[in-house]
């Protein structure tokens, strides 16, 4: 279910995959309704609700009802809502805070992206909160490493939904990245997502807009772009840190998937998940760092090369749905977890 207030995607990008591979192997089947449509008849045809980072009233009475007629009602934070950053679409108020609250407390089951988002949801909860980390469907698509290529001239891929994730390190980030695209004019970058106030000031920037999950990622496969770029604030911003520590590293799980090697700001969601010059290229949030981070993916094709076929084999190991499908099962009814 979508909550029509939220602009974020996560729904899309976080569960369409899981839930679709679950389906096809027939372990369930799954619709996405928005949350404005969503009656009584609506329910009586299901016997889970599945609510990601829902915030509205109206979300929590759909809860309340789905409860009342003996659903099993799930409630799944992969943000950590009640400590938004200054760039978040969400406005938080006191109605947002007790209904996020109450949902988290009032579902039967509670599922998060990670492990700190679990540990403040316990505490929210007091009882378990299982971990279901974001994935990627590799049957959904040829994933082949054999369709791998760097087309010429060059392309840079950015991509960023929800507001620029930097507070102290982002006009310097700019100002990195227009210098070095204006040193290296053959070059150019891709950006998909929402647009910002820098986007135009970017030396041969195309926006590329948005697209769903999966339209998106066959999209950017066939690009040939040489590397990505993934800012994110760190410990520099340490008013945003908690927030953005609870992000999951799932632009590393698409990139990694795609053969398309990338840059990670040094930040805790990367820095776990990503072992720098060998799975990704770690730079801190300073210039220095940023310069001699694009510089070495600029030259070093045997960098590139190395950060695609180690990617490629880690994620395919740990962020595929096909094992992430067993986690989310127990999150569902006993009868239907028996499957597992």
């Amino acid at each position: 279910m979508t909550d029509g207030r939220m602009k974020s995607r996560t729904i899309g990008a976080r569960f369409a995959p899981l839930l679709s591979y679950m389906q096809r192997h027939q372990l369930i089947e799954w619709e996405q309704i928005s949350e404005e449509e969503v009656g009584i008849s609506h329910l009586h045809r299901f016997d889970v609700v599945l609510f990601n980072k829902h915030v509205s009233n109206l979300s929590l009475k759909i809860m309340r009802m789905a409860n009342e007629l003996g659903l099993h009602t799930i409630y799944d934070l992969d943000d950590w809502l009640l400590d938004l950053p200054s760039w978040s679409v969400l406005e938080m108020n006191e109605d947002v805070l007790y209904n996020v609250l109450a949902m988290i407390r009032e579902a039967s089951a509670a599922t998060a992206s990670n492990q700190l988002l679990q540990e403040r949801m316990r505490r929210v909860r007091r009882s378990d909160v299982l971990t279901i980390p974001n994935g990627f469907d590799h049957q959904a698509f040829d994933l082949s490493p054999e369709l791998w290529t760097e087309k010429q001239p060059p392309k840079i891929i950015f991509s960023n939904l929800d507001g620029i994730k930097l507070v102290k390190f982002r006009k310097e980030f700019f100002s990195t990245l227009c210098d070095f695209l204006k040193r290296n004019e053959s070059l150019s970058i891709d950006f998909w997502g929402d647009p910002f106030p820098e986007l135009n000031s970017i030396p041969r920037v195309t926006h590329r807009g948005s697209r769903g999950n999966l339209e998106y990622k066959k999209a950017i496969r066939d690009e040939g772009y040489i590397f990505a770029i993934v800012p994110l604030g760190a410990e520099e911003d340490p008013d945003t840190l908690f927030f953005n520590s609870c992000k999951s590293p799932i632009k590393y799980a698409d990139y990694g998937s795609l053969g398309i090697p990338a840059i990670y700001s040094n930040c805790p969601t990367y820095r776990e998940n990503v072992k720098h010059r060998l799975t990704g290229y770690i730079a801190s949030n300073t210039v220095d760092s940023w310069q001699q981070a694009l510089e070495e993916m600029l030259r070093d094709s045997e960098l590139r090369q190395t950060i695609r076929v180690n990617s490629y084999a880690d994620v395919l190991e740990r962020f595929s749905v096909q094992r992430i499908s067993s986690m989310f099962l127990k999150a569902l009814p006993a009868p239907m977890s028996s499957h597992n």
